[in-house]
């Protein structure tokens, strides 16, 4: 059975995947206004840091913002994997996809007034 890590515990190489995988995740979310979830757990800033960049950088193509993302803001990224607590295999994959690990994040919100 492989090893499930964090975000600090993977390689350099793996970590870039890592953060990539999540970024193009971040980006959709931040595009269709769904960042509610992320930012109910983070209390850190790294998503004001995360999308003042975003912001800032309008015009670019998605593949574009993506890479501006990895320079600009990889250590938003990673701290913020960091305290989301999400786990990796040792190649930086995350042990639950995105998709599935933002919809079991969603049933944890409290409902109601």
């Amino acid at each position: 059975m492989a090893k499930s890590v964090t975000i600090n515990e993977l390689t350099p190489d793996a970590q870039n995947a890592a953060v990539e995988s999540f970024a193009k995740f971040y980006l959709d979310k931040f595009s269709n206004e769904g960042l509610d979830v992320i930012a109910q757990i983070d209390g850190t800033g790294h998503i004001a840091d995360i999308n003042q960049w975003l912001i800032d950088n309008p015009a670019l193509s998605s593949e574009a913002r993506i890479a501006g993302l990895l320079v600009a803001r990889q250590d938003n990224f990673v701290e913020l994997l960091s305290v989301l607590k999400t786990t990796f295999n040792e190649s930086g994959i995350p042990d639950v996809s995105w998709s599935d690990w933002f919809k079991e994040q969603e049933t944890k919100i409290p409902q109601g007034r």
